[in-house]
């Protein structure tokens, strides 16, 4: 995507531009470093049409949707001290540029620390941010690809270069769907437990849905006052009832992707990505006493070493998700165990959760989670590097139990 276009935002230029020349390097986009006046201007702007919306009448704020894509530092504590900009967080721009731009993914950097990997996997759930990651890590190349990873690199991050399309398509989906019911759109039952589709209250309910599940995506986004994965502040609610349905629309597509990549699928409840489908299920790979089939799988891109046929069995469009998804129960009812499968000759691996891949278990360390769902069990490789830096692990007791 040669004309995509990136603004990085940070109270330190320097850094800011070793981002960019080190980003150059492999991302093909037009990423513009604002100087710290810029940046100053660009937040005073973001509070100006923030301020002037609560009164009831909708005002982007100006200058900054040509933007594909935000990265912001946390931490703007440089910025002038007697700029009112400089008491703003990386965190509070994210919340404000979703409501009042029509801005890409925000990525904020360092909210969460430098170089850690979260073995709660929950920690960034009410983020603002579309992605939280550290300084030592902006700049991974395994955070801007889809396939071929090496070293660190989490699971749970997108490529932030097909996010801006796939969240492009996103929006517009929902745009046309505003008053139609979000768990019927996406495909969730929530009052038959014996459906292969059916989705629990206590994930259902983080989204701001009741029991019985008649909220539209308008709803979602009018009534966001308290939410768990993008909480609208009490002052903030006149912006949202005045907003065009274009914005209403963008403001829900963050809502519900970050309840979809945060909650839904790391809990593989009601679905599973490919690598932890064929993790319960090893005879959907083609060749799985091969390990290069298991290698292979581990994309985010649909895996060619896996049953074509699973494509049946996609949850909902293939733009809910940042990587394939597919409904665990429809495919363990159309892909019984075969008679000849042998797990005896299947090696014994387990995927590993910072480094996207399949790893020998033996080598590798179990942790339990708290994400919401049937299994909290997961896996690292541990002891891994983000370029030169060692990663965290936090909390480290979860690794000793």
């Amino acid at each position: 995507m040669s004309d995509l276009k990136v603004l990085i935002l940070d109270d330190e230029n320097d850094r800011a531009l070793s981002w960019k020349e080190k980003l150059s390097e492999f991302v093909k986009a037009d990423i513009t470093v604002f100087e710290k006046k810029d940046v100053s201007k660009l937040i005073t702007e973001l509070h100006r049409s923030r301020l002037a919306s609560r009164s009831g009448k909708f005002e982007y704020a100006v200058g900054y949707d040509d933007y594909d894509l935000f990265i912001v530092d946390y931490d703007l504590l440089g910025l002038d001290e007697t700029d009112t900009a400089a008491w703003s967080t990386g965190a509070e721009i994210a919340y404000t540029s979703r409501l009042m731009t029509k801005v890409g993914p925000i990525v904020v950097v360092n909210q969460y620390g430098t170089c850690n990997f979260d073995l709660t996997m929950k920690r960034t759930l009410s983020s603002y941010a579309d992605y939280d990651v550290g300084s030592e890590q902006i700049t991974n190349p395994g955070l801007w690809k889809s396939e071929d990873f090496s070293g660190f690199r989490p699971w749970h991050w997108p490529d932030i270069l097909a996010e801006v399309d796939r969240l492009k398509r996103f929006r517009k989906f929902i745009l046309e769907r505003l008053d139609e019911r979000v768990m019927d759109t996406l495909g969730f039952e929530l009052q038959d437990v014996t459906s292969p589709c059916y989705l629990s209250y206590d994930i259902a309910g983080l989204l701001g849905v009741k029991s019985g599940g008649s909220e539209t995506f308008r709803d979602i986004a009018v009534n966001g006052v308290g939410l768990s994965v993008f909480n609208i502040l009490e002052k903030d609610k006149p912006i949202v009832e005045c907003m065009p349905d274009e914005q209403l629309a963008s403001l829900c597509c963050a809502i519900v992707s970050h309840w979809l990549e945060r909650i839904v699928l790391p809990g593989q409840q009601a679905v599973a990505d490919a690598p932890h489908l064929i993790s319960r299920f090893p005879w959907l790979l083609n060749s799985p006493e091969q390990r290069e089939a298991w290698t292979a799988a581990s994309t985010l891109n649909v895996p060619e070493s896996i049953n074509q046929n699973l494509g049946n069995f996609v949850a909902g469009e293939s733009f809910f998700y940042s990587k394939p998804a597919y409904w665990i129960q429809k495919v363990e009812q159309a892909f019984p165990v075969p008679e000849q499968f042998d797990i005896s000759k299947v090696p014994d691996l387990v995927f590993c959760e910072d480094s996207s891949r399949f790893n020998d278990k033996s080598a590798s360390s179990s942790y339990p989670s708290d994400l919401v769902g049937h299994d909290n069990e997961r896996w690292v490789e541990g002891k891994l590097k983000s370029g030169d830096k060692d990663v965290s692990y936090e909390p480290q007791a979860y690794l000793l139990m």
